[in-house]
């Protein structure tokens, strides 16, 4: 459950958000404004699905990946590590980007690991430190989520896993952006998808219009 304040700011911005629709007359520039920052404020609901324990849970991160104390501890204890039990405070720039999936989404985070310390973890994983969430989203394509996070993001690690059917996504500042697809038990570098989704959209051309078309 959502964490009382938190729950009060939700309502209360989604009150200002109806009360702004049902209003006739056009919004004030400094109401407007006010209003895009509070959006900006408020938390956003994360429903998430353990995949491990077959647990639901919903908590509320800003889009700047922080959260208030009660909810920093629930994240902390769902994201543990299954092997080993323990646990660690998770990445607030991955904390964000898991945010903006759910408000882009608006649906379960069904998550498969997040830290990982258990024997056998290489020393590099960011799973190790906490950086990296394995996950799917149950009614959305693993590419478009893949595509978007990849198109969106600089100074990440994302991974496809189109068998195991679920993304890796990472933070990772001062490193370069790593894509990989995993096939046959390898990481397969420099996709050509990474290539395509991160290319300029181009502007459709100008239609000429003859005379009497």
């Amino acid at each position: 459950m959502l964490p009382i304040i938190l729950k009060l700011k939700l309502a209360t911005t989604a009150a200002a958000g109806l009360a702004a629709a049902a209003s006739p007359l056009p919004m004030p520039a400094e109401a407007l404004a006010m209003t895009v920052v509070e959006r900006a404020a408020a938390p956003i609901e994360v429903k998430l699905h353990d995949e491990n324990m077959m647990i639901d849970a919903s908590v509320a991160i800003r889009r700047d990946g922080t959260m208030d104390d009660a909810t920093a501890a629930e994240v902390k204890r769902l994201f543990r590590c299954r092997q080993t039990g323990r646990a660690h405070v998770i990445a607030r720039r991955t904390l964000a980007m898991l945010a903006d999936i759910a408000d882009k989404y608006d649906r379960t985070i069904e998550f498969v690991s997040v830290y990982r310390v258990q024997r056998g973890e290489s020393p590099t994983s960011p799973h190790r430190d906490a950086r990296a969430i394995d996950f799917r989203i149950r009614g959305v394509s693993l590419t478009q989520i893949r595509d978007y996070l990849w198109r969106k993001y600089t100074e990440v690690g994302i991974g496809w896993y189109p068998a195991e059917q679920f993304i890796h996504m990472d933070s990772r500042p001062t490193l370069h952006d790593t894509a990989w697809t995993f096939l046959a038990g390898e990481n397969h570098y420099h996709p050509y998808w990474a290539e395509v989704a991160r290319r300029p959209v181009r502007e459709a051309p100008p239609q000429r219009h003859r005379p009497g078309v």
